[in-house]
C-alpha cells in the first residue's frame, strides 16, 4: 500500500508555523514579511517530510498543470509498447512533466478522461477523431500523437519508418538469398495501421529487388492459427513454396517458431523467420530470431521533446534521422 501523501498542514507542523505561511514559501509567493529563518525552517520541514505539492496545486500556482494524459486504447500490451510507455515516462519525468495512464473503454468518450483532470498535453496512443482532437485543443491542451492515422499524417516521419521495417526484412532475406517470401501479419483491428505499414514496405521492396510480392497471411495470435498460417505455405508445391517469412512482430515469430518445431520444421533450413521490435527475448528464441531494431529511444526521446515543446508553445523540434537496423541472428 503506498504511503499517504504529506499535506501543507503537516509541514506547517513540523515547522510551528500556519499553513498559509507555508503557501507562501513554497509558492516562492512576496516573502517580505516572512523572516529568513522562518522561510528556512519551512523548506527544512518540507525536505524532512519529502512534501511534493499536488498537481492542482501547481496547477493554480503556475497556470497550467504538468499532468500528460497517455491515452491507451483498450487492447493487451505487448513488451514492445509497455516499454515505449516505460521509457516515456522516464523522459517526461526528467523534465517534470507527470505522465497519467488511462485506458479508452470503447464507446467512452475521450473527453471523460481528459476534463476530469485538465492536463498540460495529452499523447493518443489510438485515434479518437477530429471532434475530439479540436475540443481538446480549444481548451488549451496540447495534442500530441504516437500512434499515427493517415488523414492527418501522410508525410509524418514515424509512418515512414514504419514501411522502412517491412522493407528491411525483405532485404535482408533477399540478400541471403531467399526470393519466394511470406509475411505473417496479426489480424487484430488494433494492429491494422502499423501492420499495414510494414506489409507496403516488404512490397515496395519486392518490387524493386524483382522477386513477387510477399505472400501475406493474418492469424490471431494462437497456436491454431499459426499452425493454420504455416500450412498454407507449406502446402504450395516445392517450387512455389516461400522460403522465409517476415513476421510483423517478434511475438509472431516466435508463434511461428514454435509452430515450426512442432511441425518438424526448422529455421533457417527449411523456413528463414525474421521479427520486428528487436525485443529482449530474441536471444533466446530457438533459433535465436533475426529482427529489426527500430530506434525506438531515439522515437520516445523525439515524442517527450515535442510534447514538452507544445506545452510551453514552442515549435516542434525537428524529427531526429531514423535508421531501423537488421539484427543478425541464426533464424535468418
Amino acid at each position: 500500500m503506498a504511503a499517504p501523501r504529506v499535506t501543507a498542514a503537516q509541514v506547517a507542523k513540523e515547522a510551528r508555523v500556519s499553513q498559509a505561511t507555508v503557501s507562501y514559501v513554497l509558492n516562492d509567493k512576496p516573502h517580505g514579511r516572512i523572516p529568513e529563518e522562518t522561510r528556512r525552517r519551512v523548506l527544512d520541514a518540507a525536505r524532512k517530510l519529502n512534501y511534493t505539492p499536488s498537481a492542482a496545486a501547481r496547477a493554480l500556482r503556475l497556470g497550467r498543470s504538468n499532468l500528460v494524459l497517455i491515452v491507451l486504447p483498450d487492447w493487451p500490451l505487448g513488451y514492445a509498447m509497455s516499454g515505449f510507455i516505460d521509457r516515456l515516462t522516464d523522459h517526461l519525468e526528467q523534465v517534470d512533466l507527470q505522465p497519467v495512464i488511462r485506458r479508452l473503454k470503447p464507446g467512452m468518450p475521450v473527453g471523460d478522461l481528459w476534463q476530469a483532470i485538465m492536463p498540460a498535453a495529452v499523447l493518443l496512443l489510438d485515434d479518437v477523431g477530429r471532434g475530439e482532437r479540436a475540443s481538446m485543443r480549444a481548451a488549451g491542451v496540447f495534442v500530441a500523437h504516437g500512434v499515427l492515422w493517415d488523414e492527418d499524417h501522410d508525410d509524418d516521419p514515424v509512418l515512414a519508418r514504419g514501411s522502412l521495417v517491412g522493407a528491411l526484412q525483405v532485404e535482408h532475406l533477399v540478400a541471403t538469398g531467399h526470393r519466394r517470401v511470406g509475411y505473417l501479419a496479426p489480424r487484430a483491428a488494433h494492429d491494422q495501421l502499423f501492420s499495414r505499414l510494414r506489409i507496403e514496405g516488404a512490397e515496395a521492396a519486392c518490387l524493386d529487388l524483382g522477386i513477387d510480392r510477399p505472400q501475406v497471411r493474418s492469424a490471431d495470435l494462437t497456436p491454431e492459427a499459426i499452425r493454420q498460417a504455416l500450412d498454407g505455405w507449406w502446402a504450395e508445391e516445392p517450387d512455389r513454396r516461400v522460403t522465409a517469412v517476415c513476421a510483423y512482430s517478434d511475438d509472431y515469430a516466435f508463434a511461428l517458431l514454435a509452430a515450426m518445431r512442432d511441425a518438424g520444421l526448422r529455421a533457417p533450413d527449411d523456413l528463414a523467420v525474421i521479427g520486428a521490435d528487436d525485443v529482449p527475448l530474441a536471444l533466446f528464441a530457438d533459433p535465436p530470431l533475426t529482427t529489426i531494431d527500430h530506434e525506438q529511444e531515439v522515437v520516445v526521446a523525439h515524442l517527450a521533446r515535442v510534447i514538452g515543446a507544445g506545452i510551453r508553445g514552442e515549435e516542434a523540434p525537428e524529427a531526429p534521422p531514423m535508421h531501423p537496423s537488421v539484427v543478425i541472428r541464426r533464424s535468418a
